[in-house]
């Protein structure tokens, strides 16, 4: 069968075909999923329940991709978009549907993540821990951003309609709900038309001017604005790819909530801000002017952030201090207080952030005495919130900027049972427990019971650090997640290690967004009543495995469960890493210094799932 041809016995879908649907479900990528006959059709732009008339842009053999072309029925969790720039964007994929909705989807996917990849039957998820201090207790239109029925245009001035509810207008809802992220990342272009200052389109480096993003503080929209005319004015040059000249390649905005303080790190091709005393000054008049009782923001610190590297993913070379001081401070509702670097992670919603450690401290269910192993620990935000209720808190972090902010924490709450470490912790923390090791510490109690704290990137844990957590026989594993893919993919290999999971709760931190964070819980199996078998991999068959899907049927599997395409060599990459033995390639390239692109953490998440549905592993 062509791939631009879907043909039952009483059907036939063509690319360009307009067909109706009714969407049922929705992915984690934001798109409506509708099915006709058995085809799985992704719309972009549907909600569930929404009935649409589409356009089939791409057809493959078990499924199509589609865009609406008219919404013929609205769904009743359908709402109207309170942003101008929403479409254009793609940032706030969930921005049309109601909140009960969003937490429902976020929920499920979570479920079906820890089912399908964790290999967990019916496992526990609570319900979603929400923005509810805007949510009825009915979940009624108090909680919805927006309000029912089909999206409109916005007009020319861009500005949300005040739209009343039950919780009074939309825009104080909305205000309430959103407005939450306490950083930005502006990207940032120079045309013939002027200044771009806005954030890229998802899926693409198409930049989307915005002066108003409703996920961003007021403050933090007027300094990006300013900004801009100071692009448009020529006080600051914005950094040209293909000639190499110019300054600024983006920049960065860090908001305190707890203390009004703001850092601005411009990320540059030199040490030194062009033109910096008007620069600043113009900045800092502009957040004055938005700055209320409510909101006393002022620009407290700014920094360059030097990076000549072709890629500015690159990490920087250099942090500058050009004006304040070189951290900024936040308090939050606990009454810690947390110094922070340019260079340093902090969780982006700070109201949601509170709720997130209760439930860690909930899951750690602390007696007193307790040993706190908080790994990828940062500048020590979890552990130092457990410390008064534990024994010792040992963090452990790789990036050494971190482990000093750490550090400092400490002091400055006046903590004195928490040590930080710079290093891998798969490497580190057995060696703290290790009494032949000379990084062997004895504050440590071997009697008492041990709680890692796991909180890695989007990416995961990596399986060393997982298999070093087992081997120091950890009683208690709280771990906290970002992705639900790479999530579930630990569990699956915790449980293996011996580590049974107990529950999850998941937290909004990410409100209009799919992303979701998760707290999940597991703990020790009874080794009296279980046991370990270990199978080599020079036992098994790994011809025989290699040969049960060739490349172009794991290619066709992940492009139509996942819509993503990947390449023979990611293929290859994972297939090395799972122990599969792969035979030589004849074409393999014979230069000894090549670079070899490396797969992404979302495409081997995709490998492995396919891997595993044809039993190669």
């Amino acid at each position: 069968m062509s791939d631009n041809m879907y043909k039952t016995a009483d059907l036939v879908v063509t690319e360009g075909q307009t067909v109706e649907l009714e969407i049922t479900d929705m992915t984690d990528d934001g798109k409506g999923l509708g099915r006709l006959s058995g085809l799985a059709i992704f719309v972009a732009g549907a909600v569930p329940g929404d009935k649409v008339s589409t356009r089939i842009t791409r057809l493959k053999k078990r499924y199509a991709l589609a865009e609406t072309i008219t919404l013929l029925e609205a769904s009743a969790v359908r709402v109207q978009p309170p942003c101008p720039y929403y479409k254009d964007c793609g940032g706030c994929s969930m921005l049309e549907l109601s909140y009960d909705e969003q937490l429902r989807i976020k929920r499920k996917n979570i479920i079906t993540k820890l089912e399908r990849i964790g290999a967990l039957e019916d496992p526990t998820v609570r319900e979603v821990v929400g923005a509810v201090d805007t949510i009825g207790a009915d979940g009624g239109q108090a909680g919805q951003i927006g309000r029912p029925g089909k999206s409109e245009e916005f007009e020319e001035t861009g500005q949300p309609e005040q739209i009343e509810s039950a919780g009074g207008t939309a825009s104080e809802a909305f205000d309430s709900m959103l407005r939450y992220r306490n950083k930005a990342e502006f990207a940032v272009a120079m045309t013939s038309a002027g200044p771009l200052v806005g954030f890229n389109k998802r899926g693409s480096n198409k930049i989307v001017d915005c002066t108003d993003c409703l996920l961003q503080k007021r403050a933090t929209m007027a300094a990006a604005n300013a900004i801009r005319n100071l692009l448009q004015d020529k006080l600051i040059s914005v950094y040209d790819v293909r000639h190499g000249k110019g300054f600024l390649r983006g920049f960065t905005i860090k908001v305190c909530e707890g203390t009004g303080e703001m850092m601005l790190i411009f990320t540059g091709t030199a040490k030194h801000l062009p033109n910096a005393e008007k620069v600043i000054y113009t900045i800092s008049d502009a957040i004055d002017a938005v700055s209320t009782e409510a909101e006393p923001y002022f620009l407290q610190s700014v920094v360059v952030e030097v990076n000549k590297a072709k890629d500015v993913r690159e990490p920087a070379t250099a942090y500058e201090v050009v004006a304040g001081s070189n951290t900024v401070t936040d308090i939050t509702d606990d009454g810690m207080k947390f110094e922070i670097s340019a260079p340093a992670f902090y969780q982006v919603n700070t109201k949601q952030m509170s709720k997130l450690y209760a439930k860690v401290r909930e899951y750690a269910c602390l007696k007193g005495g307790e040993t706190i192993f908080d790994l990828y620990c940062g500048i020590g935000t979890i552990g130092l919130s457990m410390a008064t209720q534990a024994g010792m808190i040992i963090g452990i972090e790789s990036v050494k900027n971190a482990v000093i902010d750490a550090n400092r924490n400490a002091v400055i709450n006046g903590i004195v049972n928490a040590r930080y470490y710079t290093g891998r912790a798969e490497h580190v923390m057995p060696r703290l427990l290790d009494k032949e090791d000379k990084l062997f510490v004895d504050y440590i109690d071997e009697n008492a019971p041990k709680i890692a704290i796991l909180d890695p990137p989007r990416a995961g844990c990596d399986e060393a650090l997982l298999r070093a957590v087992a081997s120091c026989e950890v009683d208690k594993i709280v771990y906290v997640s970002c992705n639900p893919g790479t999530l579930a993919r630990d569990i699956k290999l915790l449980g293996e290690l011996g580590y049974e999971f107990v529950e999850a709760t998941p937290v909004d931190m990410f409100v209009a967004t799919m992303h979701v964070e998760t707290v999940a819980l597991l703990s020790k199996l009874d080794v009296d009543k279980h046991i370990d078998v270990e199978i080599k991999l020079d036992e098994l068959d790994l011809t025989s495995a290699e040969s049960k899907a060739t490349y172009a049927q794991i290619k066709e599997y992940i492009l139509e469960k996942f819509d993503l395409k990947v390449s023979t060599l990611y293929i290859a990459q994972i297939k090395k890493k799972c122990g599969i033995v792969l035979r030589e390639h004849y074409n393999k390239s014979k230069k000894e210094k090549q670079v070899i692109p490396q797969c992404t953490p979302e495409k081997e998440e995709a490998i492995m799932d396919a891997l595993k549905h044809f039993k190669m592993i």
